[in-house]
């Protein structure tokens, strides 16, 4: 085999595509999390509702949409068939819930729902930890697999053993800093969304809700500034 030069291009062939993939994993996790809500559990609780329609029995989020718009305590629900209005307004109001029509002849409903209970802001903190296990094995895929390939190359004497060694150790520190990004912001969301409910079951938990937990006061004491500057730019 030709002698090879250590050039960070040898290295960037082999841990370029790794890296890349390393980001868009975590790109599509924070994507994926931001979504995420506590009001998330009042509409999971209309999306189980079942409306009895023409003698069949139908998913309410199949036959209307259920949104939180403006507060999570107020949903707004948009039913597709007029045909259907009545029917719908008088199941969610045996399910317990006031609902209304917003305005005369239309077609939206105003539902208010009591804020999430412990036990449904807990179910998406288990969903929250799901997700964050799924990247985790994501991660582990994308490192794996590379890891293979550059084997792979030395074996077939694409590359030198010195070359394969930077590089895996490349992908290697990377790999720890993004999992160590996704765990964080795992705990972060979870956090959010359970507040003082939030209780560590993960092995992990106990690493990252010191970072989280700091994260936060950082956060609401900029926002605190941010508020007396605001003020006093008002009075002056």
């Amino acid at each position: 085999m030709a002698e090879q030069s250590l050039t960070p291009e040898n290295l960037e062939s082999y841990s370029t595509e790794a890296i890349s993939n390393f980001s868009k994993a975590i790109e599509d996790f924070a994507d994926l999390i931001t979504e995420i809500k506590s009001e998330d559990a009042n509409i999971a609780v209309f999306n189980s509702i079942y409306v009895m329609i023409d003698g069949r029995k139908r998913r309410l989020a199949d036959i209307a949409n259920i949104e939180a718009p403006n507060d999570p305590l107020n949903l707004e629900v948009m039913v597709y068939s007029r045909d259907n209005l009545e029917t719908v307004i008088t199941t969610i109001k045996e399910a317990g819930f006031p609902a209304k029509l917003k305005e005369e002849n239309s077609q939206f409903l105003s539902v208010k729902v009591p804020p999430p209970s412990r036990m449904q802001l807990e179910e998406i903190g288990d969903d929250l930890i799901r997700r964050t296990n799924s990247l985790v094995m994501r991660l582990t895929k994308i490192k794996t697999n590379t890891g293979l390939r550059i084997r792979a190359a030395v074996q077939n004497e694409f590359i030198e053993a010195k070359i394969a060694t930077l590089a895996t150790k490349k992908i290697d520190n990377t790999h720890l800093k993004v999992e160590s990004e996704g765990k964080f912001l795992g705990v972060l969301k979870r956090k959010q969304i359970l507040g003082n409910y939030f209780q560590s079951t993960e092995k992990d938990d106990e690493i990252f809700i010191k970072k989280v937990n700091l994260y936060l006061k950082l956060n609401e004491n900029l926002k605190q500034k941010e508020i007396v500057k605001e003020v006093e730019n008002q009075n002056n």
